[in-house]
């Protein structure tokens, strides 16, 4: 059973290189005869074997009508042959881009879809692996669509979404031509969100990180003009008794503002957890005005605000030991 298995593996393998070398991975593709197949689909196979019946039928009985429809219907099908492959041809795709997703999510990736200058291309069908899916759409004569095409993800860093099936049934459901291309395009995915019992922060030790509180205050910073509600407690009493009018006494706290997520502060996990922890605490403080910054081992990301601050944290959370593709080669997700 092995053997026949590494057999068939051989096989699939050698014919999706046969399939690579027709159709090489490249930003833009056009199909061509090349990378275009034909060949019956299951209502073509049953029409093909109705169509024996009716010959033998027709010869048997020696009924000239039976075999004249057989023939007409004969060269019904070998027309729509011809007009399935050229449904295909010079259809252009362009990979546009993506945008960034979590691991586990679905990624969008945008695709400009052009047509021939003399050609309408009709219910074409459009899906990576998984056929549900699937985008159906017709382009007119020297027209375009930018499609989404869906693809699963399943683990953070960068993630290439394999052959994209092209296929179409057109005219009449007998013949389906299909093709497989390979955009050169890939997105970027992010570790799943996980929360934690405690959050992975340390204080920063940077007199920038404060701010001023009114909140638990402790020190007097100055006064304020009287405000209808006060408590009496802040009331300036010795400087309304020498006339100078109600005033409240201002007092103000120090609360640090700047923190770091720390890889070691989830000490215990394996590192696709920490990894996923460290993304939910960094989603968490993006919604504040919190400064924060990264360590892990190897990267450390300053204090920082913004959501391009958080793109380079989430970024680095997602290549944690992997990488740039344009230096160390694509993997998946």
């Amino acid at each position: 059973m092995s053997t026949k298995h590494a057999l068939v593996n051989s096989l699939r393998n050698r014919f999706w290189q046969w399939v690579a070398r027709r159709a090489p991975k490249a930003p833009a593709v056009t199909l061509q005869h090349k990378s275009i197949y034909v060949f019956p689909g299951r209502q073509g196979v049953l029409f093909i074997f109705v169509l024996g019946l009716m010959w033998l039928l027709g010869t048997n009985y020696e009924n000239n009508l039976i075999l004249a429809a057989a023939f007409l219907l004969m060269s019904m099908m070998i027309v729509s042959v011809v007009h399935a492959f050229r449904n295909l041809a010079g259809l252009r795709f362009t990979a546009i881009g993506c945008q960034p997703v979590f691991a586990g999510d679905y990624v969008r990736f945008d695709v400009l879809l052009e047509a021939a200058p003399r050609t309408d291309h009709e219910n074409i069908q459009l899906s990576f692996f998984d056929e549900n899916m699937s985008v159906a759409v017709d382009v007119p004569h020297g027209g375009e669509q930018r499609l989404n095409l869906s693809a699963k993800t399943h683990r953070r860093g960068w993630f290439q979404p394999g052959r994209l099936s092209v296929k179409s049934h057109y005219p009449l459901g007998l013949i389906r031509a299909w093709s497989w291309i390979q955009l050169d395009t890939k997105a970027l995915v992010y570790p799943a969100p996980l929360p934690s019992a405690a959050p992975p922060m340390t204080p920063a030790n940077s007199a920038h990180g404060d701010y001023l509180s009114r909140e638990n205050s402790e020190d007097f910073q100055g006064f304020q003009r009287y405000q209808a509600g006060a408590p009496l407690a802040h009331v300036a009493w010795k400087q309304f008794a020498r006339g100078a009018g109600l005033h409240l006494k201002d007092y103000v706290g120090y609360q640090n503002q700047q923190v770091w997520l720390d890889w070691d502060g989830l000490p215990g996990l394996d590192t696709e957890t920490r990894l996923s922890q460290l993304c939910y605490w960094a989603l968490e403080l993006a919604r504040t005005h919190t400064e924060f910054g990264l360590r892990m081992p190897g990267c450390t990301i300053e204090l920082g605000l913004g959501s391009a601050h958080q793109d380079r944290i989430l970024r680095a959370l997602a290549l944690f030991e992997i990488g740039d593709p344009d230096t160390r080669g694509q993997r998946g997700a």
